[in-house]
């Protein structure tokens, strides 16, 4: 955030514990924000194996191969997955993108239970 031309945090959460400020998040933020990124995360995670872009394209309801590619361009320039180059690609999450799936699995969960 610019105030009178000088940049200053985005503390725009409030906890009992004080104020969170965001801007080192950003990045993540904007990219998990996006459409089918929470899904890429959510199914990497699964098994803790590697997966290929046509295990990710079948596993994801709807998502198209353009669509799934720059996601995954994304993911990795935020630093949330890892693209291991081979005879086949293949994509896993790094320690910063499990961390991220473990936390947002319990509202996932009260997510698909909810509604």
């Amino acid at each position: 955030m610019i105030v009178n031309g000088e940049r200053t945090l985005s503390c725009m959460i409030r906890t009992e514990d004080g104020e969170i400020c965001i801007d080192p998040a950003t990045p993540v933020l904007h990219v998990m924000g996006k459409k089918y990124a929470i899904f890429i995360l959510s199914v990497l995670g699964n098994d803790n194996t590697r997966k290929n872009f046509n295990d990710l394209l079948k596993a994801i309801p709807g998502i198209s191969s353009t669509m799934l590619s720059a996601r995954l361009h994304e993911m990795v320039g935020a630093g949330l997955i890892e693209r291991h180059d081979g005879d086949i690609v293949t994509y896993e999450l790094t320690e910063m993108g499990r961390e991220i799936r473990r936390r947002l699995l319990p509202l996932i969960e009260y997510l698909a239970n909810a509604v």
